[in-house]
């Protein structure tokens, strides 16, 4: 009966350190993430910054008609991909749901040739309408990586922009406007400055 007792004080006992390490690793880890940047869509120096104006004139879609950045009904995603871009074939359907979900409009840009195109915007089911494929738009917003968004207001203003390849950098160019930083990366800096003591 004694061992009985002695044996149930020691589980007990390991049990209560047990919970003491893993309340401890709860708290570590919670300090981690907080110290941990969260990874926005990668921003370029290059081009149209936010707060910019987009280019005003009106850009062929694969439909034969044109489209133009400004004068939307909602904000507006502008994707550039490429059929031969494994990232932008995995993105796209990312990019549309996300757009549904936050009320935006998904436009897709490219400037490959027409048949190449218009098979891509069939096989990822975009409509020709909503598939901008002009080399001049890529110029005048100087993309030189894909898959690279744009997050333009009903004006063409541009809001924020960056390279994507997941769901957390298109939320990214979202938290960024919310927050009034042109980028995610520009919003930790300040917060770590203002946290710095002294």
């Amino acid at each position: 009966m004694q061992t009985l007792v002695v044996i149930n004080v020691m589980l007990t006992l390991v049990l209560l350190a047990a919970f003491i390490v893993a309340y401890r690793m709860v708290l570590r880890i919670r300090r981690l993430f907080q110290e941990i940047a969260p990874v926005g869509a990668l921003t370029n120096a290059r081009g149209p910054q936010p707060g910019d104006t987009c280019p005003a004139q009106p850009f062929a879609t694969l439909d034969g008609r044109t489209l133009e950045l400004a004068g939307g009904a909602m904000p507006r995603l502008l994707l550039f991909v490429s059929s031969s871009c494994p990232i932008s074939r995995k993105v796209i359907p990312i990019a549309r749901n996300f757009c549904a979900k936050e009320q935006l409009e998904l436009v897709l840009a490219g400037d490959d040739d027409l048949v190449v195109q218009t098979h891509f915007a069939q096989q990822t089911g975009t409509s020709p309408a909503l598939f901008v494929n002009d080399p001049a738009l890529g110029r005048a917003l100087e993309v030189d990586k894909l898959p690279a968004a744009f997050l333009l207001d009903q004006q063409g203003v541009l809001i924020a922009r960056g390279l994507v390849n997941n769901r957390e950098h298109l939320e990214s160019l979202l938290n960024a406007w919310e927050s009034g930083f042109n980028t995610v990366q520009a919003y930790i800096n300040h917060t770590r400055k203002q946290n710095r003591p002294g």
